[in-house]
């Protein structure tokens, strides 16, 4: 089991989600000084949450002086807005993720550290060179029928045709990080003619990720839902115990009725959806409150409201756009993509919006790859 320090609020409930991850968690001692604690203990990852704490990048080098420490990964949760630990001498020993974020994605950052780790230290491959070959003939079949049918499964959980209607425009960007990623959507219409949506993100690639995403959208159809934070509820009782340890699924549902500009909101550990309001000129968070899905059976999800005036849009996406970073490490986030969603022209089409989005999400990231899926769904109201 792997051993992770943790720094940061007394509150309990990041060090009881790490927990319910499978790993084991252990903290600073009032007792115990930092330095006797470090020297005298093995640990597998160092989280700081900078969020709680003080001098961070300060702490991240106090770290990296000590023996037991200088190799071993650190994840430092940055508050919003803060740029002290983008330092040149940091940047490449720290990973950094950005308030406000999924507890998808900070799971998927511990892991791939946690991972990447292990095989910096434990690959040791012996025998001839033809045996090698022959294993890796044998392992990129294996992968090449995993990624096959991952990508089968993914494509049957998207959407054929999007609905449309003379008072709204749809557009959608999908881009899997992947030949198969972990984000999927969804977009229909209900029985009283109302256009619901989903965004989903599940944490990890791969064929497990796919067949996970696929669980949760039988559970969404399963749950018969319309309005988002009921339908979030019985998702999350349906999936609670079958989500295995160390997965989640964090899900954005917005339910939009054409006929008043009605828009109902819920998310499950997901990046709040934007609203552009043309007569403001001003681009709010819907927020609300909630867990991921499978990360607490008895769950509960907050329902959030606003109303799209005629040339007014609503922006759902995943974290994949908001965290991804340019070639300084700094990640776009929420306050740009407000700001590229708040530009965009007045007459512009709804793909056109998305366009005008993305072109200023890509000219930021200054062609720097990306680390995750990139999803956005948007709606503008016509009449």
């Amino acid at each position: 089991m792997d051993l992770i320090f943790y720094l940061g609020n007394t509150d309990q409930k990041l060090p009881r989600f790490l927990e319910r991850l499978g790993y084991a968690v252990l903290g600073a001692s009032n007792n115990v000084p930092l330095p006797d604690l470090i020297s005298r203990t093995n640990v597998d990852l160092i989280l700081i949450d900078g969020r709680a704490l003080g001098d961070v990048a300060d702490m991240c080098a106090f770290f990296r002086s000590q023996e037991n420490t200088k190799g071993i990964p650190i994840v430092c949760i940055s508050p919003e807005n803060s740029s002290e630990l983008y330092e040149p001498d940091l940047i490449d020993k720290v990973d950094i993720v950005q308030a406000p974020f999924s507890v998808g994605t900070l799971a998927g950052r511990i892991a791939t550290q946690l991972r990447l780790r292990k095989q910096a230290g434990g690959d040791e491959l012996q025998g001839t060179l033809a045996e090698i070959n022959a294993a890796l003939r044998d392992h990129n079949e294996r992968f090449r029928k995993e990624v096959e049918e991952a990508r089968a499964i993914q494509q049957s959980l998207l959407p054929r045709v999007l609905p449309s209607d003379d008072r709204f425009q749809l557009a959608v960007s999908y881009q899997p990080l992947e030949e198969v990623g972990g984000d999927w959507y969804s977009a229909g219409i209900d029985g009283d003619g109302k256009l619901v949506l989903q965004v989903a993100d599940v944490s990890g690639h791969g064929l497990s990720a796919a067949l996970i995403a696929s669980m949760t959208k039988l559970a969404m159809t399963a749950a018969e839902k319309s309005r988002p934070d009921e339908l979030l509820r019985e998702m999350n009782r349906y999936l609670g115990s079958q989500v295995p340890a160390g997965r989640f699924v964090t899900v954005g549902s917005c339910l939009y009725d054409p006929a008043t500009g009605s828009v109902q909101w819920a998310r499950a550990g997901h990046p709040p959806a934007l609203v552009l309001s043309r007569k403001e000129s001003q681009v709010k968070q819907l927020k609300g409150t909630g867990f991921a899905i499978g990360f607490d059976e008895a769950g509960s999800f907050t329902l959030e409201q606003a109303t799209l005036a005629p040339g007014d849009a609503l922006l759902l996406f995943s974290d994949g756009i908001s965290e991804a970073q340019n070639r300084s490490m700094v990640p776009y986030g929420l306050e740009r993509l407000s700001a590229a969603v708040g530009r965009t022209a007045p007459n512009s089409s709804a793909a056109e919006m998305l366009r005008a989005i993305l072109d200023d999400f890509n000219a930021f990231r200054q062609e720097r790859l990306l680390k995750d899926d990139v999803t956005l769904v948007l709606v503008k109201r016509l009449r």
